[in-house]
């Protein structure tokens, strides 16, 4: 029996966090093809690397283990076997994953009665205060960036982006790693920089920018970078250059878009960028002169901006979208769950496109945040278009099921037990 099987590990953003691994009989992780033995994964492990992993965007910590198999587990492309737990934790350590703690290995059963399918944790079961918190975002319409600001240990400044938008242009399944995605780059930004957060209990999910000289920049170029690839037909392959609008990425034509943020500020802030992509066009989202957001979107010879009638910029965490219809020409600030405000947008015959960077958290000109964000995206669509409402939405991200064990019981804040049942035995 194995715990866990990936059949194609190249892009790596695996998370194993808070689970109970118990009577596993062959090996808990099958994250990558295993060698035939042990002796020919050594020997491949020594060799020229046959393939690349991004296992620098893995995350493996609070699991609990035990009475596992012959091999802890593969993760390497050279299909190198780990025997023990520690050997599994010394090898990932060398790839400076998001989180490399694992788990540790329980010394009695953690599972009160597994045989009869009774999976509680046991009386003084290892899982006590293991569980992970796990933000999951509701699924909106082409999501074209989503940055979760976990801190990367081997490179501080480099904030992935985890977005996922399958466009016409996905094809073929085994290249879809090869896509673009977005990453930040932190201009002063070190792992200090980087705090724990409201929404995840298994990293410090939230970047702390002070005020000053620190912020996070996303090059045009990067943005705007073709995508050259093999179209897959029924009957012929073609060779195909994606780009323009026809790319899914933050540059913004003629759509609608949204911009939802989870961050907070410190008190008494005023005037500072959360996003920006903005030269003679495009968009911003931004605390104001008066602590609350500004929506504002500008094409040549036209200028549209909204602010929010609610104060922000208090201390305290808070949950912002802003949106802007195009069709219907209108904006709508929505902060903490409920509409704040509403009125005229920018008509969709107006391309905001233009060819400045994308800014996170303030810009080199300035206007930097004194605060801190745990979640940042942008979609190309309102919520309409994702069928969805701000109710729903809230509801979700902030009481949602991912925040329940398996039979409906809310965790604790701090993520309660490991597994799949919060309930300790007395």
């Amino acid at each position: 029996m194995t715990g866990s099987r990936r059949q194609e590990p190249q892009a790596g953003r695996v998370k194993f966090l808070g689970n109970i691994w118990q009577s596993i009989g062959l090996r808990v992780f099958r994250d990558a093809d295993p060698a035939l033995t042990a002796q020919a994964g050594n020997a491949a492990e020594a060799g020229p690397r046959r393939n690349e992993y991004a296992i620098d965007t893995d995350a493996y910590a609070q699991n609990v283990f035990y009475d596992v198999g012959e091999s802890f587990g593969v993760f390497e492309p050279s299909g190198r076997w780990h025997p023990t737990r520690q050997a599994f934790i010394d090898a990932l350590a060398s790839y400076h994953p998001l989180a490399a703690e694992v788990g540790l290995m329980a010394e009695q059963p953690p599972l009160r009665d597994a045989a009869s399918h009774d999976f509680r944790p046991s009386a003084g079961s290892a899982a006590g205060g293991r569980g992970a918190k796990v933000f999951v975002p509701w699924s909106l319409f082409e999501t074209v960036a989503e940055w979760n600001f976990y801190p990367l240990p081997g490179d501080p400044a480099r904030i992935l982006d985890e977005h996922w938008c399958m466009g016409p242009y996905y094809t073929g399944r085994d290249d879809y790693y090869k896509f673009p995605t977005y990453p930040l780059k932190g201009v002063n930004i070190t792992l200090e920089d980087y705090q724990p957060g409201p929404l995840e209990n298994w990293t410090r999910g939230a970047l702390h920018f002070n005020g000053s000289n620190q912020y996070a920049v996303l090059a045009n170029e990067d943005i705007c970078r073709a995508v050259n690839l093999d179209a897959r037909g029924r009957n012929e392959t073609l060779k195909l250059t994606v780009s323009g609008a026809d790319l899914k990425n933050p540059q913004i034509y003629y759509s609608n878009f949204l911009i939802e943020a989870y961050f907070k500020t410190a008190p008494g802030q005023k005037d500072a960028t959360l996003i920006q992509k903005m030269a003679d066009a495009g968009y911003i989202l931004r605390v104001n002169e008066a602590g609350g957001v500004t929506l504002l979107a500008q094409a040549v010879g036209a200028r549209v901006s909204l602010a929010s009638q609610s104060a922000v910029n208090d201390g305290q965490w808070h949950h912002v979208i802003g949106e802007a219809n195009r069709r219907a020409a209108t904006f709508t600030i929505y902060v903490d769950g409920k509409p704040d405000s509403s009125g005229p947008g920018l008509k969709s015959d107006i391309s905001l496109a233009n060819d400045a960077d994308l800014y996170v958290g303030g810009t080199s000109q300035g206007h930097n945040l004194n605060g801190a964000i745990d979640f940042l995206r942008i979609a190309r669509g309102t919520l309409a278009d994702s069928k969805t409402t701000i109710d729903e939405l809230y509801a979700w991200e902030f009481h949602g099921p991912f925040l329940c064990d398996f039979t409906g019981r809310e965790r604790p804040a701090s993520g309660g037990e490991a597994g799949a049942i919060d309930e300790l035995a007395p």
